[in-house]
């Protein structure tokens, strides 16, 4: 898999970087940002991460299926490719509306953690 990065970059730091870039490419990129567009954006890229997970996992169905012949460090990357353009879109839609998706996610922790309480172990 490939890195980049030589530094973490925070939910919210993530988020001003995309912010950055999609006003750096201007007036051009207007209509990307309508709401409508970025959620189709967002569904085809989720329905690419979901087929790179079966590509991944699956030990059953068509072995000439899309992808089936890759090596599972191919299949990684693409799953790993499909996230982050995944997680690009949340942050352009997060923008678009201006929410924090930080904030969003620790919200969204707080409430899992209570639905679904992590299970201890006694020592």
């Amino acid at each position: 898999m490939k890195s980049k990065r030589t530094s973490e970059l925070t939910i919210r730091q993530s988020q001003k970087e995309v912010a950055e870039y999609l006003k750096a490419k201007g007036e051009k990129w207007t209509r990307l940002n309508d709401h409508y567009l970025r959620i189709t954006h967002l569904v085809e890229e989720i329905g690419e991460l979901a087929r790179g997970v079966i590509n991944l996992d699956a030990t059953y169905g068509d072995p000439n299926r899309r992808g089936a012949e890759a090596s599972r460090e191919e299949k990684l990357g693409l799953v790993e490719d499909s996230l982050g353009d995944t997680f690009y879109h949340l942050l352009a839609i997060s923008i678009s509306y201006n929410l924090d998706l930080q904030i969003a996610f620790e919200n969204s922790m707080k409430s899992i953690e209570t639905r679904y309480p992590a299970i201890t172990t006694r020592t």
